[in-house]
């Protein structure tokens, strides 16, 4: 099966090497993005939108011979969800690594509710865990594509997912799903949620690669569909 890897802020193609190469061996086809502008904190990103880096994603999507495994890692996790929205028939399952499905209407980078002016982040004060998450995530939001997510097609809540928790923990993301709380409010309304803990750092696909393809790995026997 094909496996589309897009990295988070601010990682190229490059960072999923050691991930695609275990996933290779395994018979799969590995194909790492990298998304036009986030390349580096000094690629230029002039007129860039959310829209544009779906459509990225979306034109990966639609080269593949056949169904796909979509994996998004951080702050891209919003971008694959909204291509997940766009082809929900051809993606067997989505993977979020380090990050979560956005919700509609919600901040894509950070899974956030808008803040309205002059007050405080929603949650903030109520889930000391998730208010860390927003900082570490708002570290690397301040850039020039369109934060916010649109959504309209509910067949995306038929695309099986896997989290995987890396700077936060499997127990936390049930809390938040429970809770139907951003980040995780998403969740709660897709069918076939799996839920993994793989504790890193900001970048898994580096730092835990061998773990991390594993992880994969055993996500994809079950999403095999066979080519006609």
């Amino acid at each position: 099966m094909e496996v589309i890897l897009v990295p988070g802020l601010w990682l190229d193609a490059s960072s999923w090497q050691d991930v695609g190469d275990r996933l290779a061996a395994a018979g799969h086809e590995p194909r790492a993005l990298t998304l036009h502008g986030l390349s580096s904190r000094t690629a230029d990103r002039t007129g860039m939108m959310l829209a544009d880096h779906v459509a990225e994603i979306v034109s990966a999507i639609d080269r593949a011979a056949g169904p796909v495994m979509l994996v998004g890692h951080a702050e891209a996790c919003g971008l694959v969800h909204a291509a997940v929205n766009r082809r929900p028939d051809r993606v067997a399952r989505a993977v979020y690594v380090g990050g979560f499905p956005s919700a509609d209407g919600t901040c894509v980078l950070t899974g956030c509710a808008p803040s309205p002016p002059r007050t405080g982040r929603p949650h903030r004060h109520t889930d000391p865990g998730l208010a860390a998450l927003h900082d570490r995530a708002e570290e690397n939001g301040t850039h020039a594509v369109d934060s916010l997510q649109r959504l309209t097609d509910p067949r995306r809540y038929d695309v099986p997912v896997t989290v995987i928790a890396t700077e936060f923990r499997a127990d936390d993301v049930r809390r938040w799903r429970s809770a139907d709380q951003d980040p995780a409010r998403e969740l709660r309304r897709i069918g076939d949620v799996t839920i993994l803990d793989l504790p890193s750092g900001r970048w898994p696909q580096i730092e835990r690669s061998a773990d991390l393809a594993d992880a994969l790995l055993a996500a994809l026997p079950a999403v095999t569909v066979p080519l006609a």
